[in-house]
């Protein structure tokens, strides 16, 4: 047996650098980037490939390097924003015979791992279809006071899923048969915990409130108001005079979302260690439900969605995170909603401003009020079961009383909340609302109770610019009722078909529905709204008690 010397040794090392060298050849000759086409359906399209614009217009030809998953994203001016990703796809055909050479030499040494990059490639033709053209706000539709998004999910452990499948063409398919399947693991599942929970019932129930997720998601809430916003849906100019003619109001409630991380064709559940984490992307999906509101918060409708996402890439959510992803699927189910016959319906802007009710005689006060003492005993609380309050005011000896419809606003539409009045002198009296107006934020209700003196409403204008006036009303609490505030009465102003006065005074939100009017008791108003924000103060509003009348189809006799 030779002795191993120095030599021997250099030349062992000549020989392995050689062998490495020539099985080295698989990543030698094969080039490192890949011309890709793109084709759009708009010459206007721009495309970004991980954030690098590559070209603009139908057909877009540009060289991508090969590393691994590629974001996507396609811009036009009055389209949505679409997510795609670039996904390699198969080896190169000049893999293989490469690969040949390398078999001799360094099967237990080879240094080219079989996922090395630039290996595989890129589908060389990719058509990005442009969807969800932007439905821009026209003038016949209300503006939307968005509320944002909550995410209320009833047990983590069903409602929030995470897969694993391949791409596939018919990757639809692929993730329904997924989530099937984890349904019938569900199921059973839960059938476990029926039995245990009869058992041992107070452990479940704990169990059961830790399972739970209730919290605002902000980042969703901003893109939507973002997007509302660049279609002309959301007022940035008249912030003042949104009321129930011109503002619809939307909130989203998110009930189950699932992410799926999809991998290339014969590497799923490969380890990301290997370099295969590189080689797939995610999207999601949401289940949702919508609920379209009036102005007074109260529901109208609602529907229930389920919407993907676009495509991510593990490189976009590294630097992003997953919230980009998600408030795509909850764009995309806006856009859906959008377009259906229930969201067109409440949408557009109502035309009849009157009530059906026919006409209803009232009887004018036989004693009116005079002064600011008469306007406290003829001034109510409205208080609700739900704890909220407000204020009102008689109009006839015999008990009816006129208050805002927001003051008895139900959560639910076409229901008034359930609600007391507590008298001048302290009484607690039950209500009955007999009509009201929405459009015009304005009730008519009656107590079985007799008044000493009532105000006396007049179906002529009576104020003038300037003059001094008097508000009743109870500011914050119950312990400050029938407050009363002095201002100046600046102006009449009529936006969106209403009419309004704009107060100089001190007004609180348990003011809304009480009595404006001035020294000498003649009634003005109907206080209803004030301006609340940084350096805003002493700027309020109230309906002019004139038109109550015909609002309500009141005849004072």
């Amino acid at each position: 047996m030779k002795k191993f010397t120095k030599r021997n040794f250099s030349n062992f090392a000549l020989a392995a650098a050689l062998i490495v060298s020539i099985s080295s050849c698989v990543t030698i000759f094969i080039p490192g980037k890949q011309t890709i086409n793109f084709t759009t359906t708009s010459k206007d399209a721009t495309v970004f490939v991980d954030n690098e614009q590559v070209g603009k217009g139908k057909h877009i030809s540009s060289k991508i390097e090969k590393t691994g998953s590629k974001q996507i994203i396609i811009k036009n001016d009055g389209y949505k924003d679409q997510y795609k990703v670039l996904l390699p796809e198969r080896r190169v055909y000049s893999y293989w015979p490469l690969l040949l050479i390398d078999i001799p030499f360094v099967y237990p040494i080879m240094l080219d791992p079989l996922v090395k990059e630039k290996t595989f490639s890129y589908p060389k033709e990719n058509r990005l279809v442009l969807k969800d053209q932007y439905l821009n706000k026209t003038e016949k539709e209300k503006y939307i006071d968005f509320e944002g998004v909550k995410l209320n999910v009833e047990n983590k452990e069903k409602d929030i899923n995470w897969f694993d499948i391949s791409h596939a063409d018919n990757l639809d398919d692929n993730i329904l048969d997924a989530e099937k399947d984890r349904e019938k693991e569900q199921a059973k599942e839960q059938a476990k915990d029926e039995k245990r929970s009869l058992k041992n019932k107070k452990k479940v129930l704990l169990d059961e409130v830790s399972k739970k997720i209730v919290y605002e998601n902000t980042k969703l809430a901003e893109n939507i108001y973002k997007t509302l916003n660049k279609i002309g849906y959301i007022d940035t100019v008249n912030q003042i005079f949104l009321d129930n003619n011109n503002t619809l109001a939307l909130a989203g409630v998110i009930t189950k979302y699932s992410t799926f991380k999809i991998s290339a064709k014969g590497i799923q559940n490969q380890p990301a260690g290997d370099g295969y984490a590189t080689y797939s992307y995610a999207k999601a999906k949401i289940y949702i439900t919508w609920y379209i509101k009036n102005s007074y918060g109260e529901k109208i409708d609602s529907i229930e969605d389920e919407s993907y996402s676009g495509e991510f890439a593990n490189s976009f959510i590294d630097s992003k995170g997953y919230d980009p992803m998600y408030g795509d699927a909850a764009e995309n189910s806006l856009y859906k909603l959008m377009k259906t016959p229930l969201f067109l319906k409440y949408i557009k802007i109502d035309s009849n401003f009157k009530i059906n009710d026919p006409i209803l005689a009232i009887t004018k006060p036989s004693n009116i009020v005079t002064n600011a003492e008469d306007a406290t005993n003829a001034s109510v609380i409205i208080k609700r079961k739900d704890k909220g309050h407000g204020s009102g005011f008689v109009i006839s000896n015999d008990g009816y009383i006129i208050t805002n419809f927001h003051v008895i606003a139900d959560e639910f539409n076409n229901k008034t909340a359930s609600i007391k009045a507590i008298l001048s002198n302290g009484d607690e009296v039950s209500v009955k609302v007999v009509r009201y107006n929405k459009m015009r934020d304005i009730a008519l209700l009656k107590v079985e109770n007799t008044f000493e003196k009532a105000f006396f409403l007049s179906s002529e204008k009576t104020f003038k610019k300037l003059m001094d006036v008097y508000a009743v009303g109870t500011p914050k609490s119950l312990e400050l009722g029938q407050s009363v505030s002095i201002g100046i009465l600046s102006n009449e102003r009529k936006r969106n078909n209403n009419n309004l006065l704009q107060l100089n005074m001190s007004i609180n939100s348990g003011n809304s529905g009480g009595p404006l009017f001035d020294k000498m008791g003649v009634l003005h108003g109907i206080v209803t709204s004030k301006l609340v924000g940084q350096s805003t103060e002493g700027v309020a509003f109230a309906i002019p008690s004139y038109l109550v009348q015909d609002y309500l189809n009141l005849k004072i006799q």
